[in-house]
């Protein structure tokens, strides 16, 4: 895993470098990237020596801390000097030397390790004791934490990591074990939801605009104008029309081209950068790349036999792949641009070193997790 790591590291800093000789930056942001790399492996193999069953002691200390700085966040911003307005938003403490810090970035790995434990001690108190109450008793602790969260995050505005702690919650409950007609009320209801949306949008246009659009805000109406018709509407949609055409410059092998214009080439459309560099094979690479990744962590969580350790692997399974997928798909125009980065590729410190930190946490589930010569197959 470190090793993909690594990899994931060199083809960042590469790509960046490219991404930046485009004419729209000024600041070497591949160096950059290079030094939260260093720190992001420091961080891996620290934690990875750091038994990931003294989370369960830790768990509500490391969730109040990540709370306390979405708090302080939400009270301090919008200042120039601490916490400035970004792109409509208030999501980052600014320091001197340091730089910017995202606070939701770690509030999400916290996420992980206090639902973790959460759906850990109750599945223990309750083992001989299954049933719908207790199930939902279960849903009912795991919204109790994640409630919060939300509400600070919808303030700042920041929806990407709501829908991204949306994901880790529903990765949680597929292994956690409740009943399975729970499941499909709490996932098959917002995708038949969705689903009836796009349908009425294409179907029923001035009923969508009228009762539903009139709901949202501006920005949220013109990302959805500019996700379902993104060449019709060229102000919503140039982020979307420009990777799409970005990507598909790169076709089989890719080209060399860098006056092609593409906003936030080294962040939110990295991916865009790679495929119009190296086409769809470089594209391909980075994909099969992070299903390595996934893979990996996969492996860890059925060789473990601690379900702590399991639930930790299955939301980090679910955060990652929900996160590459909602990326490329806005890149190649199939889902809503969100800021969205790409894991271990995107610039960026605060990402990178939560993402390493959690795979640290899963390298320790593999390294601590303990193996008995007679052992009980269920």
């Amino acid at each position: 895993m470190l090793f993909v790591i690594f990899l994931f590291g060199v083809i960042s800093c590469f790509y960046i470098n490219y991404a930046q000789e485009m004419g729209q930056y000024d600041t070497n942001f591949a160096i950059r990237q290079m030094i939260f790399y260093v720190l992001a492996f420091v961080v891996a193999l620290a934690v990875l020596h750091f038994d990931f069953e003294y989370y369960l002691n830790i768990h509500w200390f490391l969730y109040g801390f990540g709370l306390f700085l979405l708090v302080a966040l939400d009270v301090i911003g919008p200042n120039e000097a601490i916490a400035p307005l970004r792109n409509g938003a208030v999501s980052w403490f600014t320091f001197p030397v340091i730089g910017s810090v995202q606070p939701s970035e770690l509030m999400r790995i916290f996420l992980i390790i206090t639902l973790s434990a959460v759906t850990y001690r109750h599945n223990s108190k309750y083992q001989d004791n299954r049933e719908l109450k207790t199930d939902i008793t279960l849903i009912g602790k795991m919204g109790l934490v994640v409630l919060p969260v939300l509400i600070l995050l919808e303030r700042q505005p920041d929806m990407g990591s709501v829908m991204l702690i949306a994901s880790i919650f529903i990765a949680l409950l597929i292994v956690s074990g409740i009943s399975y007609k729970l499941l499909v009320l709490i996932i098959g209801g917002p995708l038949l939801a969705f689903s009836a949306f796009i349908f009425a949008f294409f179907r029923f246009p001035v009923f969508v605009e009228t009762y539903l659009l009139s709901m949202l805000k501006d920005y949220q109406v013109s990302r959805i104008y500019g996700w379902l018709n993104p060449f019709e509407y060229v102000d919503a949609g140039f982020q979307t029309v420009r990777a799409i055409t970005a990507i598909g410059s790169g076709r089989l092998y890719g080209n060399n081209d860098t006056s092609i214009y593409i906003p936030e080439a080294h962040t939110d459309f990295i991916f865009a950068v790679i495929s119009s560099m190296h086409g769809f094979l470089g594209g391909a690479f980075v994909i099969t790349l992070y299903f390595v990744l996934l893979y990996q962590i996969l492996i860890t969580a059925l060789r473990c036999h601690n379900a702590f350790g399991k639930y930790l692997c299955a939301s980090l399974i679910g955060m990652l792949s929900f996160q590459v997928f909602q990326n490329i798909g806005m890149s190649l125009g199939l889902l809503p641009v969100t800021g969205f980065t790409l894991p271990l590729l995107s610039y960026g410190g605060s990402s990178l070193v939560a993402t390493t930190f959690a795979l640290g946490m899963i390298m320790s589930v593999r390294y601590h997790s303990k193996s008995y010569f007679f052992e009980v197959k269920r």
